[in-house]
């Protein structure tokens, strides 16, 4: 998901609309189109900032992706949308399964059975006294192996149908990005206007990912000093 979004934001130049990352997302709740609090993981993941246009729509600029994005020659292939695969039941076949299955009802068959010839035993000794004793354990396994398989199988079916349901709401975000109104197509301008006319590279960033933040603020630090020797010489003149 993380690295799907970061290349999209690095496609776009380091700026985007919260539209262009939603369908990539989440429980952004059914107001996403008016309320966009569903981006905030993604500005605290990339180190964003939002940035308002003359006309007062919000975009989100990412000023280290900018900076790699600078690097990369073609835009990255990415999906329109999140899609999550389903569930498998097992990682065996289907004969495997079939071959599975009867051998389990197989085994609870011969304990009913057995317990039927147990019921009708006159006396109980040696090796059927045995047998006899752990009669209600063969018929627990005989159940259970049957039982649990059955009870994962409804259990995949109900995490399949949750993930069909994201799947399709993501596509649905995606596919309103594709048949963008006015005023999203206005965002989409000045986000990409945005990325073009902001200049950012590497001595620009006062910290970044890609090193501890101990070692940073050391290379920082002359940096830090030159920029408030110059403050306190233009306060005094």
């Amino acid at each position: 998901r993380w690295q799907t979004i970061g290349t999209v934001i690095r496609n776009s130049g380091g700026a985007i609309t919260a539209e262009q990352v939603a369908p990539y997302l989440d429980d952004v709740g059914k107001d996403w189109r008016e309320n966009e609090d569903y981006i905030l993981p993604v500005l605290t993941r990339f180190n964003g900032r939002p940035e308002v246009s003359p006309e007062g729509q919000i975009i989100y600029h990412f000023p280290e992706l900018q900076v790699t994005a600078k690097t990369q020659k073609n835009p990255q292939p990415v999906s329109a949308y999140l899609r999550e695969l389903p569930w498998k039941f097992s990682q065996a076949n289907s004969g495997q399964i079939i071959g599975a299955a009867g051998l389990g009802g197989l085994n609870l068959v011969g304990a009913l059975v057995l317990g039927n010839l147990l019921q009708h035993s006159a006396e109980l000794g040696g090796l059927v006294a045995f047998v006899g004793s752990i009669y209600w354990l063969l018929l627990a396994y005989g159940i259970g192996f049957l039982t649990v398989p059955l009870i994962r199988y409804f259990w995949v079916q109900w995490r399949n149908r949750q993930v069909e349901v994201r799947n399709e709401s993501r596509q649905e975000r995606a596919v309103a990005l594709i048949q963008a109104d006015e005023e999203l197509r206005q965002k989409l301008v000045f986000a990409e206007r945005f990325a073009a006319e902001t200049v950012v590279d590497e001595s620009d960033l006062a910290y970044t990912t890609e090193q501890d933040l101990t070692e940073q603020e050391y290379l920082q630090s002359g940096k830090i000093d030159e920029e408030w020797e110059r403050r306190l010489g233009q306060s005094g003149t």
